[in-house]
């Protein structure tokens, strides 16, 4: 599914090809030295269902302890409002080699081309450097739009 959005890459972020189906786009911030590299994920749904926004994020959660050593829901909050609500929450992850890390994810409805659609907005990275790079994911999720129309030779990002 194809739906126009625009958004902003924070500063000292770097966008690469997404590796796994899902994320529509994905930037990385790299830190020398640092066991894991910082990412950012944007994926777009369609979804039909009526799933609430609740048990959308407990299937991110299902899905991440599919793919790791454990999932902690850390907590999680409503955010937005009707037509476009929205839920957050953070996690912490532990991997299969014994590497600690925190999500943030950011999981919100549009009004899509046909029926609802969920945008999955996420930050990965190191606790430690988490802490740091909140207030960049703050400013990736404030600044991604969907666009009215786009003009010739306009790009996705903005």
């Amino acid at each position: 599914m194809t739906l126009p959005l625009g958004f902003d890459v924070p500063e000292g972020w770097t966008p690469v090809e997404p590796e796994e189906p899902g994320p529509v786009f994905v930037a990385v911030r790299p830190e020398p030295g640092a066991e894991f590299t910082a990412n950012l994920t944007l994926g777009v749904r369609q979804r039909p269902d009526p799933a609430s926004l609740e048990e959308i994020a407990d299937e991110a959660v299902e899905r991440l302890a599919q793919a790791t050593a454990a999932v902690d829901v850390v907590d999680r909050r409503a955010v937005g409002a009707p037509p476009a609500p929205g839920l957050t929450q953070t996690l912490r992850l532990r991997t299969g080699e014994g590497l600690e890390l925190r999500q943030v994810q950011v999981h919100l409805t549009v009004p899509g081309p046909d029926g609802r659609v969920v945008l999955e907005l996420v930050l990965t990275a190191s606790g430690e450097a988490a802490a740091r790079l909140v207030p960049d994911f703050r400013h990736f999720v404030a600044s991604v739009h969907v666009r009215r129309k786009t003009l010739a030779g306009e790009g996705e990002q903005s």
